[in-house]
């Protein structure tokens, strides 16, 4: 036998065991449907809002004892804040630790806002809220749910089904992982907190991996499956302009007292440009322009702006980049909150604004806050950090307090999609998925890897399993069913990697 001829062999025989791995997984899911759904809803119905410390360490006990069905050795970690659950499966002889990150806490609710009467009551139905789908009532005697089924409920998919995912591909691979698997699920993410960093300083030994796989985010709208190499970080400001001591009548001072309101919309204004464009000196200069290979990764991503825009209502876009995907690997500037003036017809005295900016790996939070900061003093404001007083007021001609939010590290952070310690996951989804596979460079919303990636400087990888259309973070949260099997398939699919 040629040595060619060995290579082929070798590469048709891995083929052959992932394809009966594959139809071994794909078999498990379909056997077992209803005791997945059913997990699923006994997890999504413990509230999970992360001040709520009660609920929180429910959620930590049962997802303790979830592990626990699977011998994954489970502990619960007290910390300063709330409770994290970890788990593992060490394999003998294993050639890499992979830990996967998901996070079990969810956002706050607004009841009256939801078509259900409990958040944390799932409700099944036959499709989606918008297409009038109905909601299936007895479903505990079906073995078989159709992909195109729903869940509702706050956290079904950010991000309790995809703790669901795990677990059932940990079943579906029957507890024999070819890696060593771990895993930490976090109580705090939505919020902010010590918890991780707390964890991650006092449980190391733990917590070393040769690759962290967050589990998190929503696939990309194609409805493909979808891994992310980065995710953005932030920093913001606070920017309250003065005009006088208080407001006054508009009647007997118009024309002579400046509007707050109007001066600080003239210097928001300054800041972007009709375009959209971020006018600030500097904004885009830590970035631009794109490697190469970054470009080919954007261009390469399936986006379908025009439906999207449809499908949202826009009747333009923001126009700071060419297409989404660059506009997700370039720093952003918004402005989340305007408040001004009072009820009584004054002229309002004070405004202010929240300015938040969406930054990438290689922006400085500092710098960029810096940069504001120059651009509202190029304005012709005197920049103070309190509330300023009369004899302040009167010295100035334009007066603004501005606070920062954002120190050393924004948070940001990317993976080079050719490292080796990470490409074997690219390689079990693209062997699995083919060209349907999406690969994002950076994803536009931020996940918690930097405590990891400070600690043990490990390669890190983001894996979406929830349908685009979730409703994270609003009313009517949802998982798709399809999205769940296909999630059991990509996990299962990395942990038995070769």
């Amino acid at each position: 036998m040629t040595r060619l001829t060995a290579a082929f062999a070798a590469v048709f025989a891995l083929v052959s065991l992932a394809s009966a791995q594959q139809s071994d997984v794909d078999r498990y899911v379909r056997e077992h449907q209803q005791a997945i759904v059913r997990e699923l809803v006994e997890l999504v119905a413990v509230p999970n809002v992360r001040t709520d410390l009660p609920n929180i360490t429910r959620n930590a006990e049962l997802l303790r004892r979830m592990l626990e069905r699977r011998g994954m050795k489970p502990e619960v970690w007290e910390t300063p804040s709330t409770p994290l659950v970890y788990g593992e499966r060490l394999v003998p002889g294993a050639s890499r630790t992979i830990l996967f990150y998901i996070h079990f806490d969810g956002q706050p609710v607004d009841k009256a806002a939801w078509k259900q009467a409990d958040p944390w009551q799932p409700v099944l139905r036959a499709g989606t809220i918008e297409e009038g789908a109905e909601e299936i009532r007895d479903w505990s005697a079906r073995t078989a749910f159709p992909d195109t089924w729903r869940i509702y409920a706050r956290s079904a998919g950010d991000d309790k089904g995809p703790i669901e995912a795990f677990v059932s591909a940990m079943d579906a691979i029957d507890g024999k992982p070819t890696q060593n698997v771990k895993v930490i699920l976090h109580g705090e993410e939505e919020g902010g907190g010590p918890a991780l960093d707390f964890a991650v300083r006092n449980h190391a030994d733990a917590l070393r991996s040769d690759v962290l796989l967050i589990v998190d985010g929503p696939q990309h709208p194609s409805g493909n499956p979808t891994l992310y190499y980065g995710a953005r970080g932030g920093a913001g400001l606070t920017v309250t302009v003065y005009t006088a001591k208080s407001a006054m009548h508009s009647g007997n001072y118009g024309n002579w007292l400046p509007d707050a309101n109007v001066r600080l919309a003239q210097l928001l204004a300054s800041m972007v440009a009709p375009g959209g464009k971020v006018g600030i000196d500097g904004f885009y200069d830590d970035v631009l322009p794109f490697p190469p290979a970054a470009v080919k990764m954007m261009q390469e991503v399936p986006d379908d702006s025009e439906s999207m825009r449809r499908l949202y209502g826009l009747g333009s876009t923001d126009g700071a980049a060419a297409s989404l995907q660059e506009g997700l690997n370039l720093p952003s500037f918004s402005v989340h909150m305007m408040k001004g003036g009072e009820v009584g017809g004054v002229i309002a005295a004070t405004a202010t604004a929240e300015i938040a900016m969406r930054l990438v790996k290689e922006n400085s939070p500092r710098r960029m806050i810096d940069r504001v900061l120059a651009h509202i003093r190029k304005q012709g404001y005197f920049v103070v950090d309190a509330d300023p007083d009369t004899a302040t007021l009167a010295a100035h001609p334009r007066v603004a307090k501005v606070t920062a939010r954002g120190g050393a590290a924004s948070g940001a952070w990317r993976t080079d999609p050719d490292t080796p310690a990470a490409q074997f996951i690219t390689d079990a989804l693209g062997a699995r998925w083919g060209s349907r596979l999406v690969r994002i460079r950076t994803l536009g919303g931020g996940v918690p890897a930097g405590p990891f990636i400070d600690a043990f400087h490990v390669p890190t990888i983001g894996v979406s399993l929830a349908n685009y259309d979730d409703n994270q973070h609003t009313d009517n949260e949802n998982l798709r069913l399809g999205n769940l099997w296909n999630g059991i398939a990509a996990l299962a699919a990395i942990m038995t990697v070769h």
